[in-house]
């Protein structure tokens, strides 16, 4: 998350939010938090609280985390 630029309360809640993704402990959980995640970042875009780019990068971070969290899940 080194690429965003976030002010410091904003970057401790999305580092939370990142914690819920990779915490889940259900398919269920995961797409939850992943769904904060995303209703995180369009708040802070639309209130126009951080660069169009690192709201994208920030977008990408969560569903990257979101993903891996997910395949971890799966049943084998």
């Amino acid at each position: 998350m080194e690429d965003v630029v976030l002010d410091g309360k904003m970057k401790r809640e999305a580092d939370r939010l990142l914690a819920q993704i990779a915490r889940a402990d259900s398919m269920i959980i995961a797409v939850k938090a992943g769904a904060r995640a995303e209703g995180f970042v369009l708040g802070m875009e639309t209130v126009g609280a951080m660069r169009d780019g690192d709201a994208e990068r920030l977008y990408v971070i969560f569903e990257k985390a979101l993903e891996a969290r997910l395949m971890a899940l799966v049943p084998i």
